[in-house]
């Protein structure tokens, strides 16, 4: 063999054996701690979302990612009705009000996924937590007659299901139903947050706790505090139902390291 010859079976054989490390080093390290990087876009009962992922260990990953529901607008009509100096609710001046019910939400969540047979399956469990979107639904409507009726010290409230929202001295009604601003999250599902492939499908069921809504009104505070005890327990049964949020979501995920 000439040395031009034995040249380039040197080459070649430095070129498989780097080649032979390289794949081996990437192989033990693909669970190593941030050494690869996910993205994920989702849509579900959150809204919108978009998150970035990296593993921790093999069996171990955390993401952070942000959720959006667009604004949803429900306009209707509502009755209003006199208040009493005792702030009882009365049947007495009855007329209606036209409202909006403005359903939209924006959180920040931080997750992390354990894949408990990470060789054999891409089945998930996931706990976290997730902030902001406290305000569940806002409420708020205008009336002039009102407004005027107010200037004589009088006094109104909106009637929403078997509770009502007051209107202030401007004519205006402003308030909805709230939660926690810090929620618990607990899930499971399947599918990878960085996929083994550039692309992959994931499917994730879960639960934001985020305790017993309350009505509110803006400047007027808790609003169950201004009605007779039975109606309070009406609105406490109803509540119950609430303290958990319900979370479906599917997702496109992709590996960009």
């Amino acid at each position: 063999m000439n040395k031009l010859g034995l040249f380039k079976s040197m080459a070649i054989g430095l070129m498989l054996l780097a080649g032979t490390v390289s794949a081996s080093a990437q192989k033990e390290n693909i669970f190593g701690m941030a050494n690869r990087v996910g993205v994920g876009v989702g849509v579900g009962t959150e809204g919108i979302g978009f998150d970035v992922a990296v593993p921790l260990t093999k069996y171990v990953q955390a993401r952070v990612g942000l959720n959006v529901i667009p604004k949803i607008n429900i306009d209707t009509s509502v009755d209003v009705t006199n208040i009493n100096e005792g702030n009882s609710y009365t049947g007495d001046d009855s007329s209606e009000m036209d409202v909006t019910g403005k359903f939209s939400r924006t959180t920040f969540d931080v997750k992390f996924d354990c894949y408990p047979f990470a060789n054999a399956s891409s089945f998930f469990v996931t706990a976290g937590f997730s902030i902001g979107g406290d305000k569940l639904l806002k409420i708020s409507g205008h009336s002039d007659e009102l407004k005027n009726l107010a200037a004589q010290g009088k006094e109104y409230g909106i009637e929403i299901g078997d509770y009502q929202i007051p209107v202030d001295e401007n004519g205006n009604v402003n308030g909805g139903v709230k939660v926690k601003n810090f929620r618990p999250y607990l899930g499971l599902g399947f599918g990878r947050l960085i996929p083994k492939n550039r692309l992959g499908i994931r499917f994730e069921l879960g639960a934001q706790f985020q305790g017993k809504p309350v009505v509110y009104a803006d400047g007027v505070g808790d609003v169950l505090k201004n009605m007779d005890q039975d109606t309070q327990d009406d609105i406490s049964k109803f509540m119950d139902y609430l303290q958990v949020y319900p979370v479906l979501k599917l997702s496109i995920r992709g590996r960009i390291l």
